[in-house]
């Protein structure tokens, strides 16, 4: 029983991990779509819609990531095994993706400017 309950446990924890993911993705995608909706202004047109642009595709690679995380991870605990899960690499780079992405959508817009 005991079995079970741990089972339980590591799935529903995979679950929350990957709905993480999928907020942090989605809130960086938003971003994305207000720093393009800043458009608008003339001549930072081109320099906001890029920089959206980047922000956009920074959280679709955050969902995609997350999405293919949660699947590796609930396949090795139907397997018993569960060692990427342990593994902080992966959860690592693609912080810094994110970092990476949101530091030059802001470069962009600060040299448009």
């Amino acid at each position: 029983m005991s079995d079970d309950v741990g089972g339980v446990r590591d799935h529903l924890a995979n679950e929350r991990t990957q709905l993480a993911w999928l907020r942090t993705g989605a809130n960086v995608m938003v971003v994305g779509l207000a720093v393009a909706r800043f458009a608008d202004e003339g001549s930072v047109t081109i320099a906001s819609l890029f920089a959206g642009g980047l922000m956009i595709l920074a959280g679709a690679v955050a969902v995609g990531y997350g999405t293919f995380r949660y699947r590796r991870v609930a396949q090795e605990l139907r397997a018993g095994t569960a060692s990427s899960a342990a593994s902080s690499t992966g959860p690592s780079i693609a912080a810094g993706v994110l970092v990476v992405a949101t530091v030059a959508a802001t470069v962009i817009l600060l040299l448009a400017a």
